[in-house]
């Protein structure tokens, strides 16, 4: 039996309307920057929580993208260029000597757990953000009832004036989607903290690599 279903029109239109907004002014922003700022773009400070011994080190410190170095290469390949930028200017990273690297595969549509969604919270933990910071929570796969009848899901605006504990979204979310899969399964949340909140301090010596199954880096890795 399928969990309960309502739909309002006026909802469902103001939320695509934000979504076509969010990426509209993504990409506008995007394509009005100078190159010389997208070059400096490269490196940000950071003002936020810091883990273990770097708190030590203040509250800010630089944060560098390595998007030359490893997008769409693989991980072997962006780790070498990585340790070598680290070698060849250890001033941009506080004189360290190694990264922490963590690598981890990219969920797909057949793994264990496509079925789940992740809401991203706000920096203090208690109510949803998104990925973006607006309340947008995304799924990026279809929805499908048999092999031959799949349709999108989502995005869901968990941000209604006020920003949505994560229950009441999870609630919208799966209202939204009431009937089972064809593998019988219902969709499922689960909550994804920000970089420098408490449960996920800034890390300056670690750098968080994502790739699919072929080993192949498919984000652009930060030093956080």
């Amino acid at each position: 039996v399928g969990r309960a279903h309502n739909k309002q029109a006026c909802n469902k239109t103001a939320t695509t309307m934000k979504a076509a907004q969010t990426l509209t002014t993504a990409a506008a922003l995007l394509c009005a920057l100078p190159a010389s700022v997208v070059a400096l773009s490269k490196v940000e400070t950071r003002n936020l929580d810091v883990a273990g011994d770097d708190a030590s080190r203040g509250l800010m410190h630089l944060t560098v993208d390595f998007k030359d170095e490893c997008l769409h290469k693989h991980k072997d390949v962006c780790i070498a260029a990585i340790n070598a930028k680290l070698a060849a200017y250890p001033e941009l990273f506080e004189g360290r000597e190694a990264f922490e690297f963590e690598v981890n595969k990219v969920r797909e549509a057949t793994d264990e757990g496509y079925n789940i969604v992740a809401m991203r919270l706000n920096a203090d933990e208690t109510t949803v953000g998104g990925l973006l910071g607006d309340g947008m929570i995304w799924y990026p796969y279809e929805w499908c009832l048999a092999a031959d009848d799949c349709y999108t899901v989502g995005p869901w605006d968990c941000d209604v004036g006020i920003p949505l504990l994560p229950e009441q979204c999870c609630k919208m979310i799966q209202d939204s989607v009431p009937h089972e899969d064809k593998n019988g399964k219902y969709l499922e949340c689960y909550t994804e903290y920000p970089v420098g909140s408490p449960s996920n301090p800034v890390n300056p010596g670690r750098v968080c690599i994502h790739t699919d199954a072929d080993g192949i880096v498919v984000h652009i890795p930060k030093n956080e």
